[in-house]
Order: structure tokens, then sequence, then C-alpha cells
């Protein structure tokens, strides 16, 4: 039997950056056959970077591995993280490595929309809005798959505005009047409902289609406005490119702090 006992660690594994890890775990092992844990543990991690941060991580989890197996099986419960500003849950299903696919149900709750959408980083697109949501989540061996995700915005709604740039600008004033209405009502788009549905495979590649229904309350004779949009985001090259921008971020605060200001 051994204790093992680790505080505030960090480190990386690939790309992702791990700070604050603590945990206390019993290990037994029985000869030369397997090993586990005598009983549940706790793990907390202060944040997990990627380009988008993670932070506030705790869960309970307990270990067994029988050595003929080629991976062990984990049993983790009780997870919850914050992202966006809100909370991501697990109660926790029984994890078997050795035996994937596994599905299990994440709750998403109290998210921000407006720190949902300063990830794209699409200049003059802001928004307004609480998000509640679940997402069935599948690990196979080859990644990770999400089917009949379900986000959707808390009563009464909330606000999403996109100012065009002059390039935009110019591109709609030489389309049809359709999109040109569409572009206006964008300008402060007041909604009542955000429904959106989400679906993600092992490529990497996300999937959104998002109701919204509301109108511009600035165009006084212009009906209710329901809009029904289809969204494609290859996550792994998103968080790449988050990830420069906040090495280039870094790099220039620190060689300002050491000039000083002028």
């Amino acid at each position: 039997t051994a204790k093992v006992v680790a505080e505030k660690l960090s480190g990386h594994y690939t790309d992702y950056v791990v700070k604050g890890l603590s945990t206390t775990m019993v290990l037994h092992t029985q000869g030369l056959e397997s090993f586990g844990m005598t009983q549940p543990a706790s793990i907390s991690v202060a944040a997990v970077q990627s380009g988008v941060d993670v932070t506030n991580l705790m869960a309970s989890y307990q270990i067994r591995w029988k050595l003929t197996d080629d991976l062990p099986m984990i049993d983790v419960r009780d997870f919850q993280c914050e992202v966006f500003g809100g909370t991501v849950s697990n109660p926790g299903p029984v994890v078997d490595l050795a035996r994937l696919p596994v599905t299990t149900m994440f709750s998403l709750r109290n998210l921000d929309l407006s720190k949902i959408l300063s990830v794209e980083q699409q200049k003059g697109l802001q928004g307004t809005g609480t998000l509640n949501g679940t997402l069935p989540v599948t690990m196979t061996s080859g990644g990770i798959i999400v089917n009949d995700g379900v986000i959707e915005a808390q009563p009464p709604g909330g606000m999403i505005r996109y100012i065009s740039t002059l390039d935009s600008s110019k591109v709609l004033s030489e389309s049809d009047r359709q999109l040109q209405l569409v572009a206006q009502a964008l300008n402060n788009f007041q909604y009542s409902l955000l429904r959106v549905g989400v679906k993600y495979g092992e490529t990497g590649m996300l999937d959104l289609n998002a109701r919204l229904e509301g109108r511009n309350p600035d165009l006084r004779n212009t009906p209710p406005i329901h809009f029904n949009l289809t969204v494609q985001e290859h996550i792994p090259t998103l968080l790449k490119s988050l990830r420069l921008v906040e090495d280039i971020q870094g790099t220039i605060e620190r060689k300002y702090k050491r000039v000083g200001p002028l």
C-alpha cells in the first residue's frame, strides 16, 4: 500500500497547460496481478489552458487496473468545472478505458453568451444572454463525439448585435433586399428564443444549428424575424489560433514590462 500526495502541480500535455493540480490517493497492489485505489479520492485543478480557459475543475475518482488489461477502469463522479462564466457538470459514469465507446451526459449551466462570442474574434459581433444545455458525449478510441446536444437561452432572452465593417457593408449594398433587411435586424436584434443544436465529430468539426426568434426594436414597422443559422468550426484549428493570439499578447506584455512606458 502506498499513499501518493500531489499539491499544486503544473505541467502540460501536448498543447494543454495544467495548473494547480492537487490530489491524494491510496494505492494497493495485489502481487503483480493488479493494483487499485482502496477508496475514491478527490482531485482539483485550478486551470486547464488550451486557448479557452477552463477553471476550478473538481471530481472524485477511483482507479482499478488488472495488469493483464491494456488500460485501467476509472470511476469518475461529481465532475464540475467553470468555463465561459458558467459551469459544466456530470454526476459521473464508470469509464472503462479498455471497453470504449462510453456515452455520458454533461450539463451546461449559466454560460455567458458574450464570452462565447468573444472566442470567434469576429469584429463587430456582440451578444448578451445566459445559456443552459445538455451534451451527450461519447468517448471512443478515436476521440469525442457529440450527437443531439442542445443549448438554449434562458428567458427573457438577450441581444445579438453585428456592426458590419466597411467591406461587408459594401457587399450588402450590392446584394438583394432580403439580405439588407437581415443586416439591419442584426444591428440590434433582441431575441426571445435562442436554441442551438450541437454536433461534434472525431475529426474535430463542430456543427451548430441555431434558431433565433425576435426583432429589432429600432425597426418599428418590421415584423418579428426568425433566423435559422448553420455554423461550422474546426475546434482544434480554432484553439490553435487562440493560443497563438495569447502567445503574441504575452510576448508583447513581457517586453513592455521589461522596457517600461516611454
